[in-house]
């Protein structure tokens, strides 16, 4: 495997560790208030969005890493990196730097 496959496999398990631990916080609304909680449940929460936005990225983000074609790869990678926005809060902002970094690099080196 070539440095830009590492660095997007590493990148994408990264976000799917990212869309499990809200959900894990989250996920269930208890909270002082009973079932409704603050967060809300699991619909009305702030982090209903959140896989809408971080499966397609993590998919993206799976196949420019496995696939052969470098610069195809790379510019998955870099739409990967763009939609992995949302998660950068915290620890897994490193998903992003290493999704956009081997974006570049299969890109731009030869």
């Amino acid at each position: 495997m070539e440095t830009y496959q590492i660095l997007g496999l590493i990148g994408s398990l990264l976000l799917l560790v990212a869309l499990f631990i809200p959900f894990m916080f989250y996920g269930y609304g208890y909270g002082m208030m009973g079932r409704v909680g603050m967060m809300g449940g699991m619909m009305g929460g702030p982090f209903f969005f959140f896989p809408f936005i971080a499966i397609p990225a993590l998919i993206l983000g799976l196949v420019g890493s496995l696939i052969s074609d470098r610069q195809i790869g790379g510019i998955l990678l870099i739409i990967a990196a763009v939609l992995s926005l949302p998660v950068f809060f915290g620890f897994f902002g490193i998903s992003f730097v290493l999704l956009l970094i081997g974006g570049l690099l299969a890109l731009f080196k030869k």
